[in-house]
């Protein structure tokens, strides 16, 4: 199963939107950018950042990306319709099983609904 086209982050101005102007949460083993989006509309997206930097072999960066978009998928009401949200990967993601991070995108995405006032 694919993160649909329509579910994800791709240009790098909506990256940068969310850095700038969303909200940022240290969730543990990741940072998360969360906000509206630009539009306002749509299904809620998702964009992830695995830094050679934080995990150097590609088999790592990839594996913490499939990680992070099954916990994703996991949670079909995470975020509201129209917010984006960034995952920041670092190497501690890769020691955690996927309940867990389930659990810590839960918290993080409660956190910047009730930190932007949407619940």
């Amino acid at each position: 199963m694919r993160l649909p086209r329509e579910r994800r982050l791709r240009l790098q101005g909506d990256f940068n939107r969310l850095r700038g102007s969303g909200i940022r949460l240290e969730c543990g083993s990741f940072f998360l950018n969360a906000g509206p989006s630009a539009s306002g509309a749509g299904a809620s997206r998702l964009g992830i950042v695995a830094a050679k930097s934080q995990l150097p072999l590609a088999v790592d960066r990839n594996r913490a990306k499939r990680l992070v978009r099954e916990a994703f998928r996991a949670c079909p009401g995470l975020f509201p319709d129209g917010w984006d949200a960034v995952v920041v990967v670092r190497k501690s993601l890769l020691r955690q099983s996927l309940p867990r991070l389930v659990a810590a995108l839960r918290d993080g995405a409660a956190k910047a609904k009730s930190a932007l006032g949407h619940g």
